[in-house]
Formats: C-alpha cells, structure tokens, sequence
C-alpha cells in the first residue's frame, strides 16, 4: 500500500475505509444487476476523477478479474433456476432469472475489487496504521506489530531471491515444488523469528511499552472533506439507487 497524489490519498484512511465498507454492505444488499452496475460505474468514476487513475492502470488492473467476471457470471447464469427459460441446450438452461442473478452476483465481485483497489492505491500504509490508532482506538501494541509485519514482507521477498540464486550457483534444481517450498520456508521462518526479537528489543528499549500515553511522530485528524467524501459517496450510491428503480 502507497498512496499518490490524488485528492483521494489526502483523505483520512479510517473514514475513507468506513466509506468504502458501507459501498460495499450496500452492493451485498441488493439484488438488481442495473443498482449494482451504477455503484460500480461510481467506483470508476471517483477512481478516476479523484483517485488519479489512468485508463491503463484501471485496464492493467481490472483485466485479470475479467476472466473471474465470465466465469461467474456464466456459472450463475447456465445452471441457476427461473421460470423464464431464455436458452436451453444440454444440461445448460439460461433463465432470465439466473441471468439478473448471474450479473449482480459478477458485478458485486468487481465492485469489491474495484472499492478495494480504490484504497489500497491511494492510502499510504503508515498513515493508515495511524489513523486506526487514533480514530479507531487501536492499541499500539497492536498497530505497530502490523506495521512491522508489513514491512517484512518485502524484505523476506527479497531474501528469497537471494537463497534461490545461492542455490541455484549451487546446482541445485527445483524439481519438486514441496521440497522447494520446505527447503527455502524454515531458513525465511528462522530469520523472522531472529528480526522480530531484535525489532521487539529495540522497541523496548527506546521507551515503547504498549501504552496509549505517549508521543507519535505522525498523527492523523478527521476534516470536512472526510466527511463530505463519506456523504457523498452515499448520497451518489442512494441516487443510483433510485434512478434505477424509477426508470
């Protein structure tokens, strides 16, 4: 997670997650593929206009799901149940029941992936600990333990490439892809485990005990345009809403 410079990542995380979870109970609560397509179309737009995405971003992205999109949507539709037979073949049987079960179903996947896609790419991860420590009332023992675990992942990626070039300068031949995954895990596990403790013991002793009453460097504040982005993202939602429903 890193944030742009988009108006979207000057937004306080905790409310701008607060936003797009009540999108997404929304999209799980209905049931109309014209509703569920309007919130999506929503999700582009503020990706778009607010979010500072490209056209080819938004395509590089979304392109991997298209296929999850099909499969879905051809799954609910051929054998779903309905008393308004559209096509039949075989032991395939496309009603226009299963096909507006079929499309809500596809559409409410890409919208999760889009709203998620949303705030992972314009939300920097350290203010969003942040924010959940001073909004949400997390404990900082908890906070800062995902942040360091975060933060290893990149680091234990890189480890892992360097093991499977020594091994590789070795002779060694990955043949088998189980021996593989337990010849590289317990020497990543072991060295975790190493850097977690020295993590932890300078952690300790710089003064950080776990506590609520102390100092933090960055601090995180809810504004109006918090606010105004979270109304607004519902209001356009419930509008959506009710186009649909009167056309």
């Amino acid at each position: 997670m890193k944030g742009n410079q988009s108006w979207l990542s000057s937004l306080n995380p905790a409310c701008k997650l607060l936003a797009h979870f009540l999108a997404m109970f929304i999209l799980m609560a209905i049931s109309d593929p014209k509703e569920t397509f309007g919130i999506w179309l929503i999700a582009v737009f503020i990706g778009i206009f607010l979010g500072g995405w490209r056209m080819s971003y938004l395509l590089k992205r979304l392109l991997p799901y298209l296929g999850f999109f099909i499969l879905i949507f051809w799954m609910m539709a051929a054998f779903g149940k309905g008393e308004e037979p559209i096509w039949s073949w075989a032991w395939f049987h496309v009603t226009e029941e299963s096909l507006n079960h079929g499309l809500t179903i596809s559409l409410r996947m890409l919208g999760f992936v889009t709203f998620g896609l949303l705030f992972t790419s314009t939300t920097d991860l350290t203010s969003f600990i942040m924010s959940l420590i001073h909004q949400c009332k997390l404990s900082p023992k908890w906070a800062y333990g995902f942040l360091a675990g975060f933060r290893f992942i990149p680091l234990f990626q890189s480890e892992l490439n360097q093991m499977k070039a020594a091994h590789k300068i070795r002779g060694y031949k990955q043949k088998n892809s189980w021996k593989a995954f337990m010849r590289y895990s317990l020497p990543l596990f072991t060295q975790g485990v190493r850097k977690s403790e020295r993590i932890a013991i300078a952690m300790e002793a710089r003064g950080f005990t776990g506590t609520r009453n102390r100092t933090y460097y960055q601090t995180t504040s809810l504004g109006a345009k918090d606010l105004v982005y979270l109304i607004g993202l519902l209001l356009m939602i419930f509008g959506v809403c009710a186009i649909s429903r009167i056309f």
